[in-house]
């Protein structure tokens, strides 16, 4: 809906939140905060919808809440009224949501936000997973923001010794297990950079090579925490049917979020009981035999709980519009694992990606070879499985040693 007027764009809106059922209060105080946005176009000349200046009046308007000029009802309705447009603009319709977390603002620099599109439209050219595309465009996003917090304008003043104080920054924001990924997302962007002229020279040498890393023993959960987890999902609703066969996906075939939202009806071959999918992450086929009870979970969904659409994915929104769900079930998972009391500790992993960790670790304690569970989780790189070792607790105390032989005396203790 590119070239759309911002007064058209705002009656499309007023139409499509009808239905909504908001007060006549709540639709005055959007019609007011869309009349301050038509003014702040009209004085920089505008009258088309642009995501970008629509966004650079959010983050003006951030700036004064920050310093105290203005209430946060009035930011957080102007961010809620501009989220509404840039819905619309983008897709057509509207979905009633909160706004999410604003603790990170848009970029505004002009030439750091063509950057960062021009960036996501070469990994997608490349042919990324959409995984490793937000990964990469969140590390980049950062960099850019830190940019800007600096007071760059553009990348002409930014050096090998900007990149340098970028990274104590953003080492505090992720674990130590995860820099490494961190610093290839970053060297991936810088990469680009330098190729489109966008810096002056190539700044990948100032991004460290390796960094420490941290013995980690993968999360699982037990069979009691599996118990307590099942028992936390109403299955006798809608809801609960569709969360109960995703959750299943994760935690008896290992499947990944990604692909689990991606999932669609032409991958399920009833006649075969199996599941092929083209993974997202990777771009390989993969084919994992489809075991009953989430045959039946799945089963039970679409035919008494999916809402009737001729949608080609399987789990789609449980209301309108009727949608697939979002790559990232972290939200619908993190629920269920809240109510059941599972890895509620600070500082504890949690998610789906837990759900495919205790796959691996099932199948190490029957004994399965790795290359046979690198297989089924599908992964890349086969070394990538070995990490699940940390597990299987009952063939570690196998290796463990014992004392025998290395006695000493009482006094060599002192």
């Amino acid at each position: 809906m590119s070239g759309q007027l911002l007064s058209d764009l705002i009656k499309d809106v007023e139409d499509a939140i009808r239905p909504f059922g908001h007060s006549q209060s709540t639709l005055s105080q959007y019609a007011f905060a869309w009349r301050r946005l038509c003014k702040y176009f009209a004085d920089n000349k505008q009258q088309m919808y642009s995501t970008q200046l629509a966004k650079q009046y959010v983050f003006e308007t951030r700036r004064k809440y920050e310093v105290g000029e203005i209430l946060q009802w009035r930011f957080k309705l102007i961010r809620q009224t501009a989220a509404l447009l840039e819905q619309f603009s983008e897709h057509g319709y509207v979905v009633r949501k909160h706004a999410s977390p604003w603790g990170r603002p848009d970029l505004v620099v002009p030439q750091f936000f063509n950057a960062s599109k021009e960036y996501i439209s070469e990994l997608e050219r490349c042919g990324k997973g959409a995984g490793t595309i937000s990964l990469y465009k969140t590390v980049s996003d950062q960099f850019l923001k830190y940019l800007e917090q600096a007071g760059f304008k553009s990348f002409t003043a930014v050096t090998h010794q900007t990149v340098s104080d970028f990274v104590p920054f953003i080492s505090k924001q992720y674990q130590v297990f995860s820099m490494r990924t961190v610093f290839s997302s970053l060297r991936s962007f810088l990469t680009f950079a330098a190729a489109a002229k966008y810096t002056v020279t190539d700044l990948t040498g100032a991004v460290p090579r390796s960094f420490g890393r941290k013995t980690t023993i993968v999360p699982t959960i037990t069979v009691e925490e599996e118990r307590r987890l099942f028992t936390a999902i109403d299955c006798k609703t809608a809801k609960g049917k569709r969360d109960y066969a995703i959750i299943l996906l994760a935690l008896r075939i290992g499947l990944r979020s990604v692909d689990i939202a991606n999932l669609q009806f032409e991958n399920i071959k009833w006649r075969t009981n199996t599941l092929e999918i083209i993974q997202q992450k990777t771009g390989r086929m993969l084919i994992l035999p489809l075991l009953p009870d989430v045959g039946n979970a799945i089963i039970d969904y679409i035919l008494h709980g999916r809402p009737a659409t001729k949608g080609a994915y399987v789990f789609i929104r449980s209301q309108a519009p009727y949608t697939r769900l979002s790559e990232n079930l972290y939200g619908i998972v993190n629920k269920y694992m809240v109510t059941a009391g599972i890895r509620q500790n600070y500082g504890d992993r949690r998610g789906l990606h837990c759900f495919r960790h205790s796959t691996a670790a099932r199948l190490l304690a029957v004994e399965t070879p790795l290359p046979i569970i690198s297989t089924i989780l599908g992964h890349g790189d086969k070394d990538s499985t070995t990490v699940y070792l940390s597990t299987d607790l009952e063939h570690l105390r196998a290796c463990a040693l014992g004392l025998k032989g290395i006695e000493v005396a009482v006094g060599e203790l002192q």
